[in-house]
């Protein structure tokens, strides 16, 4: 089955998937005992950020991960989505479906867009690379900065 992207706003289930799923994220992360106290709480404020957009990752109709994105409003009046977070659960990572839920994304919220990786970790800034320049062959910019890998590019509606 195909997967698809749900606003986790719009349903309870959404909201408890998305608060379990933060839990799931934080462990795999190596966050302190304080930090897993405190999901709840933190999944509740990001929800109620009217500048961010939060979904759930479905796939055969069941939640698999996750993706928190902010949009800004740039100078020149364009919109620039900054991916703060995107998690796949583990056994669904080697399926294709994290990257088929980044291109979802990106046709979903046309504009420039800036995604960033630790420099620490590899696997991450494969798998972007690899998304990416398949999303936008021979337009990502990329750069480190403070830590990070960033990956800048124009969503397909955008170029």
């Amino acid at each position: 089955m195909p997967v698809v992207l749900r606003d986790v706003r719009h349903s309870a289930r959404g909201r408890d998937w998305f608060a379990h799923a933060q839990t799931l994220w934080l462990s795999e992360m190596g966050a302190s005992a304080d930090d897993l106290a405190s999901v709840v709480s933190r999944a509740a404020a990001l929800l109620s950020e009217s500048d961010r957009e939060i979904l759930s990752i479905e796939r055969d109709d069941q939640s698999v991960g996750f993706v928190v994105l902010q949009r800004q409003v740039t100078r020149e009046s364009t919109s620039l989505y900054l991916l703060l977070e995107f998690y796949v659960i583990p056994e669904y990572r080697a399926l294709g479906v994290g990257a088929a839920a980044a291109r979802l994304l990106f046709d979903r919220f046309e504009g420039r867009w800036e995604v960033r990786s630790l420099s620490s970790d590899a696997r991450a800034i494969a798998f972007w690379r690899r998304v990416t320049s398949r999303y936008a062959p021979g337009a990502v910019d990329e750069r480190r900065e403070r830590g990070e890998v960033v990956q800048r590019f124009l969503s397909k509606g955008a170029r």
